[in-house]
């Protein structure tokens, strides 16, 4: 399997683990996580997660073959009140995946009104 292949898979775990945490669904709707952006037009009510892959690359090489990757995401949320019982869920579930929180997101936007916090998440992952 190549990079973009171990890639996808793992964005595909990470979705799915966002989308099926019993914590995260009470706050969350599955419809309202999306990736990269907020659509135009989206007619549901925030809370809204997005997340975006920012890197991820081979790290470690044995024979020839890639042997550990590192990924780094990072995963906002945007409400009109309070992020934090969200964000909580989030690195909870991202936790499991074995993803390390590191830098803290925090701004508003004026226009919508809406809150965003947020963290990246790095990981090691071995393959």
């Amino acid at each position: 399997m190549n990079v973009v292949e171990r890639s996808l898979l793992l964005k595909n775990k990470v979705f799915e683990a966002l989308e099926n945490d019993p914590a995260l669904l009470l706050l969350v709707k599955p419809s309202n996580i999306f990736e990269l952006a907020v659509p135009i037009g989206i007619k549901s009510k925030p809370a809204y997660i997005v997340v975006q892959e920012l890197e991820y690359r081979a790290t470690q090489w044995a024979d020839g073959k890639p042997i550990k990757d590192s990924a780094v995401y990072q995963i906002d949320v945007y409400h009109s009140s309070s992020c934090d019982e969200i964000l909580v869920a989030i690195v909870h579930v991202m936790n499991q995946l074995d993803f390390q929180t590191t830098v803290l997101i925090n701004g508003f936007l004026k226009d919508e009104v809406l809150i965003r916090k947020g963290y990246r998440f790095e990981a090691n992952i071995l393959i």
